[in-house]
């Protein structure tokens, strides 16, 4: 009798136990876990170094463009106002927020009368340098933080002259003569105007080069989009144009300014000594026409906080003026640069 085979016995297949499951998925969100704190971490740090970044751009970008016009202030193309206005009486500090051409500080009669003794018949000249101390109310230097100065700086624009047909009505140009009979060395108008009659070294052609002058104020506004009250303290730059102020952000982040004047009390275009903003006092050698240099002091700050980080550090603005960071979370950076003012103190030496 035959017998039938037996079939081999199955064994169970290989798996996991709910313990290893739950190990696996344990260690699969502790994974997920560190590389999601990680990627944070990363995340942060990338942030915090953009607006490190951002906040450096900006300190230097508003000292170099403040340090540029500064340096460029009382350029008056080929005019040296120093050999004709030596009575301090002729020169004057318009109101920044001049908008009429009028009143900008700028008066060439026809012919002009240096021994007279009506300052309104003499050639006038606004200084190339005013500052603008803490508190003193500006009506067009709006949302301006309290405790910081304003500086206004005055030149003719320095890149390439323009024309008499390409001149602008209500902004103020000046004509400088270039003929030795013309009974005036310098002219300021707007265009058109008939007073814009000077000449070349021919004595014959009209000199068609005008340039256009120049009144900008700085100051710190407590909002940079000031619509949206945004709260960032930023620089701005106020400045007459077609005959209207024009506000414009220079750099955000900027929440004080303070400015030391170099005053040359000997006339050799040296700054003798620095003073504050109420140190210019009116009274001679004290005179804004006498300053040829300006220490700049900005402090800046990042727009956005830093989580954990306190500032408690005191900077230092100048003589007698420091100011204490609070506790704010805000990383800050402080600027100072001194600056000459070549065209005045060239003019000197």
């Amino acid at each position: 009798m035959m017998t039938k085979p037996t079939l081999p016995s199955r064994r169970a297949a290989p798996g996991f136990t709910l313990v290893e499951i739950l190990i696996a998925l344990a260690l699969g969100v502790l994974i997920l876990l560190a590389l999601t704190i990680l990627f944070a971490r990363n995340s942060g740090n990338q942030s915090e170094l953009e607006r490190n970044t951002r906040q450096l751009e900006n300190a230097r970008f508003s000292v170099d463009l403040l340090t540029e016009d500064v340096m460029h202030a009382g350029y008056y193309g080929a005019f040296d106002p120093d050999p004709v206005i030596a009575d301090p009486a002729d020169w004057t500090t318009p109101d920044p927020c001049a908008i009429d051409v009028d009143a900008q500080g700028w008066n060439t009669p026809d012919p002009p009368v240096p021994t007279s003794a009506n300052p309104a018949e003499r050639v006038q000249i606004p200084v190339a340098l005013q500052g603008i101390e803490a508190g003193t109310v500006v009506g067009c230097l709006g949302n301006r933080v309290a405790g910081t100065e304003a500086v206004v700086v005055r030149h003719a624009e320095t890149g390439a002259p323009t024309t008499l047909a390409a001149g602008l009505n209500n902004n103020l140009y000046i004509q400088v003569a270039r003929c030795g009979l013309d009974t005036s060395r310098i002219r300021a108008a707007s265009v058109p105007s008939g007073t814009l009659n000077l000449r070349l070294p021919d004595c014959a052609t009209l000199n068609d080069s005008l340039r256009r002058l120049t009144q900008r104020t700085y100051y710190i506004a407590s909002c940079n989009d000031c619509g949206a009250n945004d709260g960032i303290p930023t620089l701005k730059r106020v400045e007459m144009i077609n005959g209207a102020l024009r506000t414009m952000s220079v750099a955000e982040g900027v929440e004080n300014l303070q400015v030391e004047y170099g005053l040359d009390t000997n006339d050799d275009g040296v700054a003798d000594n620095f003073v504050t903003t109420a140190g210019v006092t009116g009274v001679a050698p004290n005179l804004w026409q006498n300053v040829v240099a300006a220490r700049l002091h900005l402090l800046t700050r990042s727009t956005q906080t830093t989580p954990g980080f306190s500032d408690t550090r005191t900077y230092q603005l100048g003589p007698g003026e420091q100011v204490i960071t609070p506790a704010d979370g805000f990383k800050r950076t402080l600027m100072t640069t001194t600056v000459r003012l070549h065209n005045v103190g060239g003019r000197r030496e």
